[in-house]
């Protein structure tokens, strides 16, 4: 990165306090990708960009490179999230922190700051978990990552019956190439993986989804982004201690 000083629209994936009175936050930019930057004097409580810097927002960020990480000069608020409850907190956490693991730093890619600006920005009007879901998918395939879902990856023969999903080969695996320890893969849950994956989140069409085949999914979609990352998806943790919470 240019060590000048610089203009962006930035989607901000995550904060947390730093030090005593500083913000620390990821960003995602327009122009200049995947940007960790340190907002000094944001954590007061009559700091402007405190009150500006607040996950998932949407901004006109100035940033000064660093070594490490950028330093926040100015912003002003472009969108801001949804109001805070726990729901759109917890969802919009894994999918901002999917986004810090699988992107690249300063690898600008307009698809996937639209994707991300959507993805926010419906949280609050669509069902959370199929819009986190399906931006996940789609992030990955953004990423050169994308599940293949059409034939096997082993024999290439057509999927026709249930069968596995390879972590290692990243799609689906018929039952005559499966070496057991794989994860089942039933034709319904495919289904709803390739439907989630082109999914339109602003007009979705009307459709029905089984839990069974819900939960299946996602079982594979974490464990498939774990085996791309390599990291765990911290914020899965907090979504099961506040739905704990939120159902007694």
């Amino acid at each position: 990165m240019s060590s000048e000083m610089f203009q962006d629209e930035a989607i901000i994936l995550r904060v947390r306090n730093w030090q005593t009175a500083d913000k620390y936050a990821v960003c995602f930019c327009r122009e200049h990708g995947k940007i960790p930057f340190v907002a000094y004097g944001a954590a007061y409580p009559r700091s402007q960009s405190g009150r500006l810097v607040q996950p998932f927002a949407h901004l006109q960020v100035t940033l000064a490179p660093g070594r490490k990480v950028a330093t926040l000069r100015s912003c002003e608020s472009l969108e801001m999230p949804q109001p805070p409850d726990w729901e759109n907190l917890a969802y919009g956490a894994i999918i901002g922190e999917v986004a810090e693991n699988l992107l690249g730093e300063e690898e600008p890619q307009e698809e996937v700051f639209q994707l991300l600006l959507e993805a926010f920005r419906l949280l609050g009007k669509r069902n959370k978990r199929l819009v986190t879901d399906s931006t996940l998918l789609k992030l990955l395939s953004l990423c050169g990552l994308n599940p293949i879902l059409d034939v096997c990856t082993s024999c290439n023969e057509p999927v026709t019956e249930d069968g596995y999903f390879s972590l290692v080969q990243g799609g689906f695996l018929c039952r005559k190439c499966a070496m057991g320890d794989e994860l089942p893969f039933t034709l319904p849950t495919r289904d709803l993986m390739e439907q989630l994956l082109h999914l339109d989140l602003n007009e979705p069409p009307d459709f029905t989804v089984r839990g069974r085949e819900l939960m299946s999914l996602e079982k594979i979609l974490y464990q498939f982004i774990l085996y791309q990352t390599d990291r765990p998806i911290r914020s899965l943790e907090f979504l099961a201690q506040m739905e704990k919470t939120a159902h007694g």
